[in-house]
């Protein structure tokens, strides 16, 4: 602003020959507006004359006199006669510089007054209101606030502008550097102080003036005005002038400051109530008590030690080191001698911790109440960081003071100094840094969780520093090990876990802004800066340390370590694994998935990959650590097994992924418990899906006794009777769910025990409940049901009390499926092998279904699906008939047959009755083309070429197929059907071209077959024994399975009948030829000797293979025998008269135990 902006010059009336720069002109008033007329126009007459020489104006020493004399104009009692007093003041010192025209004691009065006066400046706008000096001896009390209409606000920025231009605050500086010789040394002393007063006085008004809604004059003004007056010092800058300015950098950046819609907001609240209308909006919306600010103090302190640090900055550096080391002339001579926070409570409920330094008022303004070194220092370090350069070795030797105040003061400042994104004092001071690690193992706990603070920031600004966060790393994990205290291990534990699953691959997130700093601009919200360290900050090492405290003692440190974890596998490992998959939606090309496979199954591949291997030892271990959690029971923590329930199921494959996404990542997974040390887990995990699956069956058991008790007639002994049938399946229900002390609430009833929730469960009105549960009783529900069952039944369980509402969320999260697996991701992994195979992939379509077999043995249903299952049909049919012999060598190794058939034989015990293909049935045309599909392709894995294994699934298969459980015959429809079925199998496998015992000179295939045949016989005996004891055909009395009895025990257990060339009567007539006490050992040596006649110079590999046939036959023929045994007797029983079956006859059973026990 020009020194005419704003002003007109003011002429002396044409009556009046009184020169304006005269003390007659001024005397001349007549009244106190007359007064304030003629002064604005003596201020006007000296502003309007730049060049203006004292000598040219006889006048001009007398009005100055009469300016400053007591009780006159200076001191006048208006105010406003003050202020152009003021003014006028300053213009003459303009005119009369570098020496003014008024003793000492004259010139500290103006500048007594010019404080007062300027202090108004920060409760006054530009064209806005208007604030008046009180008469104290600060600037920041006011008698006016900035809402009146006046024009005063030129007028204090006059003041401020003179400051700067004309650096009138240089004479104070000048009275406190020297005085006048003629005064006594006590006296010179005593002005020298009182200058200085006056002097801090000013610099304090002059910064505090400067508002956030002021323009940027101003703050310019006020920064040319102090370092005018602190470059003016040759020597040291006196420590007091320092203080004034320090406390505004210790105030930091940001204030908190009184938000004005939320007085606004109290105040029509308050209205409305005292009107007793309504509150014009619900509390839930008022706006905060307060809102943060830039502080405007704090910038413009900033700029003038940023102006004059050559001046200052070893002034401030042995300010700093005085305070630090205990200095006690320092200490005494300085306000900045506070060095405590105070904790305060801001405006979101927040506890943190405030400087000392100033008080915000509700204004805006600061008020001066004492300073924290702690927080100068480190505000220093943004500012100008060289003058840190003597600090840091100070603060360093406060880590080592027997006190604990002044060594956490001294830790805290030293963290938040090596983490500042903005420095690089951890790299320039090693030595400190070291120091400051070890206090990680102090023997205060406060200091030690304030390191777990530092330690995190440093990892969240510093990640670059690779060495020092390495260091950092090592720190966090001794005290995740080793800290003594809980308090102190779960701080870390959840401040590394939430910082490593916030961390991203770039240094900054998208959505970051920057950190107000010193040259910032002003404005009501600040803008923020979020920094996240790249995930690579993190070593393996302190993972490992995070998952040490899995196997804790305590049940929280237990559960917020398993989670954290799951967290951070799910971002940083299963997400960016899956990416490619995701991208590509369920329709993902195989290439992209087989690849994907490749590079994280294929123990060659993953060699290959640095990347690959490093995310294995940082992240693959984490779902081992998950499932071995299982290991705690209910009894022992029912929370952590509710927390594993959810991470299972939201967590490790969360919905957000697509059904292509989460079977690429099941498979991923599964894979990795499979491997060699992880077996545990892998049995915890089944142990954990069995659980929900007998849950699943116990409440759809409920379900169907409870509508069977609501059936009856109310009041009958058959209701009574049925009500106690449901009620005893509850409590099944409730003793495979969560414990009421895994689900206490702090609404719940403590009274509360399981017997009274189940029984309000149970009598529930609400029929709604118990079809929402109906709905997840089946493993195969969608994930809307899930989330419906979520959504609904808390509200719809609300009457019952806290804790059956509690109860009930935890059976729904335990019943229903997740993301982890479903119905959908068992469909995928399906149609994803068939996809490998077609891609000639067989490797990663066995991996695919090795997952289906893992969940179905849980959760048969999954499979079972009309669409699984015809996908699994197809797959079967291929791999059978359509594929070369290098294909059928891969399909051997990888055993993808074994699994399809061990997968049809599970899930077809599953299928609902409808879906079950056969003639006649009402099916349509492709359900019966699959099913004579199926049927024919596992006769020809029990008949000629399948495996002992594929023949056993091929049986059971068959038998689920014949009758579903879910099918209701009768026993003679059931017993036709399966005779049906069954004879043709049994006839077909009990020819002798088929049971024969091997020759040696047999090819090795030829050989195994035996051991096919007879694992098919003990199926067949096992799932269908009416088939197996039906009379067989031919001239000879035996049935089928006594043909199969009399081989196995005989021919292979006691030797006797080893012809494999033999006709059925042959065989019948040889069966009983030897004694059959005959030492089962003795026969399968003889049968051995004469078959190993031909063969004499087999070699020693041919001799592994008869000897491994010749065992595996025992082994099969055992089997048989045991099958047929169990099989008839339980299944007479299970029939009861109505059966047909006899059970074997007491001399055969023992026959066969002894026979058993002689082997």
């Amino acid at each position: 602003m020009s020194r005419t902006t704003g002003r007109k010059s003011r002429r002396p009336s044409q009556q009046e020959s009184v020169p304006i720069l005269s003390a007659a002109y001024l005397k001349n008033a007549k009244s106190k507006k007359d007064i304030i007329s003629r002064l604005s126009a003596i201020t006007n007459a000296l502003e309007s004359d730049p060049e203006l020489d004292p000598s040219d104006a006889p006048g001009l020493a007398s009005l100055s006199t009469l300016l400053v004399q007591p009780d006159s104009f200076l001191h006048h009692k208006d105010s406003d006669v003050r202020l152009h007093t003021l003014l006028a003041c300053m213009e003459l010192f303009y005119v009369y510089a570098p020496e003014p025209p008024w003793d000492e004691e004259e010139i500290l009065n103006i500048f007594r007054v010019m404080v007062r006066m300027l202090g108004n400046l920060g409760h006054t706008l530009e064209s806005s209101g208007s604030g008046v000096d009180g008469g104290g001896t600060s600037g920041n009390s006011a008698e006016t606030s900035c809402g009146e209409n006046s024009n005063n606000y030129e007028h204090y920025f006059r003041i401020l502008e003179l400051l700067s231009e004309v650096k009138i605050g240089v004479v104070l500086v000048e009275l406190v550097r020297s005085t006048p010789t003629d005064l006594d040394p006590s006296a010179e002393d005593e002005l020298r102080q009182e200058a200085l007063e006056i002097l801090c006085d000013l610099i304090r008004t002059i910064i505090t003036c400067v508002h956030v809604d002021h323009p940027p004059e101003v703050a310019a003004h006020a920064e040319v005005a102090v370092a005018a007056c602190i470059e003016e010092f040759d020597g040291s800058v006196p420590v007091q002038v320092l203080d004034e300015i320090l406390v505004f950098v210790g105030a930091g950046p940001i204030q908190w400051v009184t938000n004005p819609a939320a007085v606004r907001a109290a105040a029509a609240v308050a209205l409305a109530k005292k009107k007793r209308q309504p509150p014009p909006f619900p509390q839930s919306e008022m706006p905060p008590a307060q809102i943060q600010q830039t502080n405007p103090q704090y910038l413009v302190a900033a700029k003038i030690i940023r102006r004059t640090e050559d001046k200052i900055s070893s002034p401030i550096a042995a300010l700093l080191n005085g305070l630090l080391g205990g200095d006690a002339d320092v200490v005494t001579s300085i306000s900045v001698v506070d060095l405590t926070e105070t904790t305060t409570t801001d405006a979101r409920g927040k506890t943190v911790s405030t400087p000392s330094a100033a008080a915000v008022t509700s204004t805006g303004q600061v008020a001066h109440t004492g300073a924290d070194v702690w927080s100068i220092t480190y505000e220093l370090h943004r500012i100008a960081p060289q003058i840190l350069t003597t600090v840091i070795g100070t603060v360093a030797s406060s880590l080592v003071y027997p006190e604990v105040g002044p060594r956490w003061r001294a830790t805290k400042l030293l963290g938040r100094l090596f983490a500042a994104r903005s420095s690089n004092i951890a790299v320039k001071f090693r030595i400190c840094f070291s120091q400051w690690l070890r206090r990680s193992a102090d023997t205060e706990q406060k200091i030690r969780e304030t390191m777990v603070k530092g330690l995190v920031s440093f990892l969240t600004n510093k990640s670059h520093e690779t060495d020092l966060c390495q260091d950092v790393n090592e720190s966090l994990a001794t005290i995740l090990t080793k800290d003594p205290s809980l308090d102190v291990r779960l701080l870390a534990i959840r401040q590394v876990c939430e910082l490593a699953h916030n961390a991203t691959n770039d240094a900054i997130s998208d959505t970051a802004a920057t950190t107000p700093s010193a040259t910032t601009s002003n404005t009501t919200t600040p803008p923020s800066r979020t920094y996240t360290p790249d995930i690579s900050v993190f070593s393996a090492e302190l993972l490992l340390a995070v998952a040490n405290r899995v196997s804790s003692k305590n049940k929280i440190e237990r559960r917020d370590a398993i989670t954290g974890l799951a967290q951070i596998f799910h971002k940083h490992y299963i997400r960016k694994i899956l990416r490619h998959v995701q991208d590509g939606g369920d329709d993902c090309d195989i290439e992209v998935i087989l690849r994907v496979l490749h590079e994280h199954c294929s123990e060659e591949q993953i060699k290959k990959y640095k990347f690959v291997v490093e995310a294995e030892e940082k992240f693959g271990w984490i779902p081992q650590k998950v499932f071995e959690c299982v290991y705690f029971s209910d009894a022992t923590d029912p929370e952590l097994r509710n927390r594993i329930y959810q991470i299972v199921d939201d967590v490790l494959l969360d919905g957000g992924l697509t059904a292509t996404s989460r079977a690429v990542g099941l498979a991923i997974i599964l894979h990795g418990l499979k491997k060699k040390g992880k077996e545990n887990a892998f049995k915890w995990m089944c142990a954990l899906f069995s659980q929900r699956s007998q849950l699943q069956r116990a409440l759809g058991l409920y379900l169907d006794a409870r509508v069977k008790a609501k059936g009856c007639e109310a009041g009958s002994a058959e209701a009574f009777t049925a009500d106690a049938e449901a009620m005893e399946k509850l409590e099944v229900v409730a003793s495979l769910s969560s414990p009421l002390v895994g689900i206490s609430s702090s609404n719940s009833d403590s009274s509360a025990d399981m017997s009274s929730v189940l029984k309000r469960f149970h009598t529930a009105k609400d029929k709604h409940i118990f079809r929402i549960l109906s709905t997840i009783a089946s493993p195969t529900h969608s994930p809307s049901a899930r989330k419906r069952a979520f959504d609904e039944l808390p509200k719809r369980t609300k009457g019952m009390g806290a804790v059956s509402v509690a109860w009930t969320k935890a059976l729904a999260r335990r019943c229903s499926m997740g993301a982890f697996v479903n119905f959908e991701s068992i469909e995928h992994c399906i149609i994803l092998a068939q996809e490998s195979f077609e891609a000639n992939d067989c490797k990663v379509s066995s991996l695919f279904l090795t997952c289906v077999k893992t969940m179905i043995a849980s959760f048969p249903a999954l499979a079972a699906t009309k669409e699984s299952f015809k996908n699994l049909v197809e797959f079967l049919e291929v791999v059978r008939t359509d594929v070369t012999p290098e294909a059928k060598k891969e399909l051997e190794e990888y055993g993808i047959v074994t699994l399809i058939s061990d997968i049809l034989a599970k899930s077809a015990s599953s299928m609902p009755a409808s879906d079950v293909g056969g003639k006649g049935n009402g099916d349509d045309e492709e359900t019966i083309s699959i099913y004579e599909t199926l049927r024919s392709q596992l006769l020809r894995l029990c008949k000629n070429d399948g495996t002992p294994e594929q023949a056993r699934n091929s049986v059971h298969a068959l038998s689920s197929l014949v009758n579903p459980v879910s099918q209701h015959l009768s026993l003679p429809s059931r017993v036709k059907k399966e005779k049906k079925e069954f004879e043709p199998l049994l006839k077909a496998l009990v020819a002798p071209s088929r049971l024969a015992v091997p020759d040696d000179s047999m090819a090795s295939k030829q050989k195994s077959k035996i051991v096919s045949v007879l694992s098919a016989i003990a199926a067949v005996a096992e799932c269908a024994p009416y088939a197996f004891n039906s009379t067989g055909e031919g001239k000879t009395p035996l049935c089928w399975g006594e043909r199969a009895i009399d081989f196995s025990l005989n021919a292979v257990l006691l030797g006797k009948n080893t012809s494999s060339n033999l006709s059925n009567e042959e065989y019948s007539s040889d069966s009983g030829s030897e004694s059959e006490t005959e030492s089962p050992a003795k026969g399968r040596r003889s049968s051995t000797a004469r078959g190993n006649k031909a063969a004499v110079a087999s070699s020693k590999e041919n001799d592994k293979v008869n000897i491994s046939v010749h065992c595996r036959m025992i082994c099969a023929s055992i089997e048989v025998l045991i099958c047929h045994i169990r099989a008839t007797i339980v299944r007479a029983k299970a029939d009861g008269a109505k059966s047909e079956l006899e059970a074997p006859s007491t001399e055969h059973v023992a026959k066969v135990f002894k026979t058993l026990i002689d082997i």
